[in-house]
């Protein structure tokens, strides 16, 4: 009626079985390897974005001392150029390529716009350095 013995069966059973056990033996053990793996490449990537966070938190607070300074310097500019005659005061004639005969109001407003390329500036060269050490 069957056309193999009840033994055959048996044995086909058990070798059924020792092969899927074996099956899931190699994949719990290479899963295990995977997960130990992606562990591991998590650990260096939060070291590393550490560390670029640092170096960008650097040039960050450096930039920010230099826009310090530069506003700093604006300032000071500015209460010395306010002791200069005013444009209705002393009428200018001729032209001066020096910027001695500015007056205060057109000299506090060269300044001013100095003071914004220099913040400009420093901030482009913060944007620069920080992509610099990123990419390296």
């Amino acid at each position: 009626m069957f056309p193999l013995t009840i033994i055959q069966y048996v044995k086909l059973a058990v070798c059924c079985i020792l092969l899927a056990f074996s099956w899931y033996l190699g994949f719990s053990f290479e899963h295990s390897r995977f997960l130990a793996y992606k562990a591991n490449q998590v650990a260096q990537t939060a070291a590393i974005e550490k560390d670029y966070q640092a170096k960008s938190a650097q040039i960050e607070s450096d930039k920010n001392a230099q826009i310090r300074n530069i506003n700093n310097q604006l300032v000071n500019a500015i209460v010395q150029l306010r002791k200069r005659p005013s444009r209705a005061e002393s009428p200018s004639i001729g032209q001066s390529g020096t910027g001695v005969s500015l007056s205060a109001e057109d000299a506090i407003f060269l300044e001013r716009e100095a003071a914004r390329a220099d913040v400009l500036r420093t901030s482009l060269e913060a944007c620069y350095e920080q992509y610099d050490t990123l990419s390296k």
